[in-house]
């Protein structure tokens, strides 16, 4: 399986010089199983690039587009991916129950809104509407993939993907909170990751900052430290950095929380996300 991050940045895109590091691009990454098969999470103003990349390529674009809910970080870069303007791409697209509407929605909706020049129905692509995720699992040949209602304002889905037995997991926009209601408790998502290779998940605020942002939907560093360790899994990657943030305080954030694992005695690699890096599993 094979991983890239096309975009890193929660909430806002925040490019410069500050951000060139780690990235300023929002939500979007790439998984490749094996065989081939593509699949995309997110669909933030990072899968303009990637868009860019496979039509270079000269292959007809067949994915699976994977919405973790439909905040602007999280659908904007759709109206700018090249592939959804070409009839020979095909786009299948399932995640959190408002993810399909929320796409369709930052283009003209033939009303007068204002937002795009261009009308969903204008697109060459054939886009299609699974939902099968909210049901249950979604297999694609090699890859199973499963989902996971998140900790954030208006709803949103974590996805757990799998290919024979190595298995990465995606939770971005999650607060990890005792307080959380039933399913969203951090034992919840700590069960749901349980022994899988790679955690990557929403590291926004430090622990210093999150009461001035209790019930906006994010994690602290050190909440997904703690969740990994309690999941067991061998690599957590952070994610969803904030939009002020500076490679220099997420380099910061990388140290911070490598000395949680220290202090814990724990096995576990972690790392800060960064626009363009490659995971092999």
């Amino acid at each position: 399986m094979y991983l890239k991050f096309w975009g890193t940045r929660g909430s806002i895109a925040s490019p410069g010089p500050d951000t060139v590091k780690y990235g300023g691009n929002t939500s979007c990454i790439e998984v490749v199983s094996n065989a081939g098969r593509r699949v995309v999470i997110d669909a933030g103003t990072g899968i303009r690039a990637l868009g860019d990349e496979l039509v270079r390529s000269g292959r007809p674009v067949h994915l699976t587009l994977l919405i973790t809910h439909a905040h602007w970080d999280h659908v904007l870069g759709m109206a700018f991916f090249k592939p959804v303007y070409m009839s020979t791409s095909v786009i299948d697209i399932d995640g959190c129950p408002k993810a399909f509407w929320g796409l369709a929605n930052i283009f003209d909706d033939r009303k007068g809104n204002g937002f795009f020049p261009v009308a969903f129905d204008e697109l060459q692509a054939n886009i299609r509407h699974l939902e099968k995720l909210p049901q249950g699992k979604l297999v694609l040949q090699d890859l199973t993939i499963e989902g996971i209602e998140t900790n954030h304002p208006q709803g949103g889905m974590g996805f757990k993907i799998t290919e024979n037995d190595r298995c990465v997991v995606f939770l971005t926009d999650n607060e990890l909170t005792p307080e959380a209601s039933l399913g969203k408790q951090p034992e919840d998502f700590a069960y749901f990751a349980q022994g899988c290779d790679l955690l990557i998940h929403d590291a926004q605020y430090l622990p210093e900052e999150i009461e001035n942002h209790r019930g906006w939907g994010h994690s602290t560093f050190a909440d997904a430290v703690e969740l990994a360790l309690l999941a067991k899994v061998s690599r957590l990657i952070l994610y969803h950095h904030d939009p002020a943030r500076t490679d220099r305080e997420i380099k910061e954030i990388e140290t911070r929380a490598r000395k949680l694992v220290k202090a814990s005695r724990g096995a576990l690699e972690v790392s800060a996300a960064r626009e363009g890096q490659v995971v092999l599993l």
